[in-house]
């Protein structure tokens, strides 16, 4: 026996119902276009990916002004004008390498930023913080008293500092330059010394050329090649707007790295001696870029030093072996 089921009358729709459902499909088809429109432009590509990054490590964007100039800054962690502190309560001030930005220290910060207050700005003339017409370049010592200039305006009191690379060598000279500014310093691939092993990115510089240059695609990938010994996905429209902000300051750059290599070469040779604070001092063992060499000089020239070699990584440590690296830094900043 067949049972036939009537069909059961159909409800209308409540006009509120519907009202939604065109408002939920319209903004599903906005998000659709914006997304294409994003995705095709690098800029926009770029901004939105970075703030998403920034949330997700739970950092903000703040200006300070430095010498009459706002400063982009990345920060995170307690707010000193809440009163509220974790751990020891001592800052930590996040300098980045050549050619990068705040950013390239978005992940670390992001370690430390549920315990300890963590800054990074834009250092003159990278990132969203070009040189303004009227300076000059600054040297390495230029560099080291902007430091300061810019410690005393983000009032942060005693620091810590973790410096990469060209920020390696910064730190090490304003630690020796501002003593009692400084508590602790960790030295990731710093430049500014002479290696006992001179590598071909290293010739290269002494000739008076910039390696690191970026004018297009492929010397993009050289460049991703050198510092990492596993390079990250790099989105094409990233590299493209990469690219574009660096042949847009290229004039202004060279003169910059004219004026500086000097002191990446060799300006912590004399200072190295009246560094007093505790320091950590870490290379990759297959860095192109400042030769492992290095690990040695640095610490035979710090008194309270410690060194540390990070095997199969390059010259960014922090991405190439991010577990190693931020127990060490961890370990040694006093973060649990």
């Amino acid at each position: 026996m067949i049972e036939q089921l009537s069909a059961t009358p159909r409800r209308p729709v409540p006009k509120m119902v519907k009202r939604w459902m065109l408002i939920v499909s319209c903004a599903m088809a906005i998000l659709v276009v914006a997304a294409i429109i994003v995705w095709n432009n690098p800029t926009a590509l770029y901004v939105v990916a970075t703030a998403m990054g920034r949330w997700s490590c739970g950092l903000h964007i703040e200006q300070f002004e430095v010498r009459s100039v706002a400063t982009p800054t990345l920060v995170g962690g307690p707010s000193p004008s809440t009163g509220a502190t974790l751990g020891d309560g001592t800052p930590i001030l996040f300098l980045h390498g050549w050619g990068t930005s705040k950013e390239s220290m978005l992940i670390q910060m992001g370690w430390f930023s549920t315990n300890r207050r963590v800054i990074a700005p834009d250092l003159p003339g990278f990132g969203d913080n070009p040189l303004p017409a009227e300076w000059h370049a600054l040297t390495g010592l230029g560099y080291v008293r902007w430091i300061e200039d810019f410690r005393v305006a983000a009032k942060l009191g005693r620091i810590d500092i973790v410096g990469e690379s060209m920020g390696g060598a910064f730190a090490a000279a304003y630690a020796a330059e501002y003593p009692d500014s400084v508590r602790r310093i960790a030295l990731q691939a710093p430049a500014g010394l002479v290696a006992p092993r001179v590598n071909e990115f290293m010739r290269e510089v002494a000739a008076g050329e910039n390696p690191l240059r970026i004018t297009n695609e492929a010397e993009m990938d050289r460049v991703i090649g050198l510092c990492f010994q596993r390079p990250p996905p790099v989105p094409t429209a990233f590299k493209t707007y990469l690219i574009n902000r660096a042949v847009s300051r290229a004039p202004r750059q060279q003169e910059m790295i004219d004026t500086i290599r000097e002191f990446l070469m060799r300006g912590n040779t004399e200072t190295l001696h009246l560094i007093r604070a505790p320091t950590l001092v870490m290379y990759g063992s297959d860095d192109q870029i400042t030769d492992p060499s290095l690990l040695d000089v640095y610490c035979n020239g710090i008194e309270h030093s410690t060194g540390v070699l990070i095997p199969d990584a390059g010259h960014v440590i922090f991405s190439d072996a991010p577990q190693m690296t931020r127990t060490v830094l961890s370990e040694f900043l006093g973060v649990q």
